[in-house]
C-alpha cells in the first residue's frame, strides 16, 4: 500500500490514520525518498506468533549471535 501525504512548511507530514496508531517510526533514506516503518505501540503483541519454532529463547539468541560473530568477521575480511 502506498500514500502520498503534503508536507507542511516546518517539514512535517501527516500519517494515514491506520498508521497514526503507532509511537514511533522508522524512517530510512533511499537516495531521494526515504522508506517509513510504523513501529506498534506494544511490538511483542503485535507479532506473537508471527513466527514459530520449537528453539527456547537462548537457543535463538545463541544461533544469532553465532551468525553476528561470522557476519562481522567476514566483512572484516574483505
Amino acid at each position: 500500500m502506498a500514500y502520498v501525504v503534503k508536507v507542511d512548511d516546518r517539514g512535517r507530514i501527516k500519517l494515514p490514520k491506520n498508521l497514526a496508531n503507532a509511537d514511533s517510526v522508522i524512517i530510512i533514506e533511499a537516495g531521494t525518498f526515504f522508506v517509513s516503518i510504523p513501529i506498534p505501540k506494544d511490538p511483542l503483541a503485535e507479532t506473537y506468533g508471527i513466527i514459530r519454532t520449537e528453539l527456547s529463547v537462548k537457543e535463538l539468541k545463541e544461533i544469532t549471535e553465532k551468525e553476528a560473530e561470522r557476519d562481522a568477521l567476514g566483512r572484516h575480511s574483505k
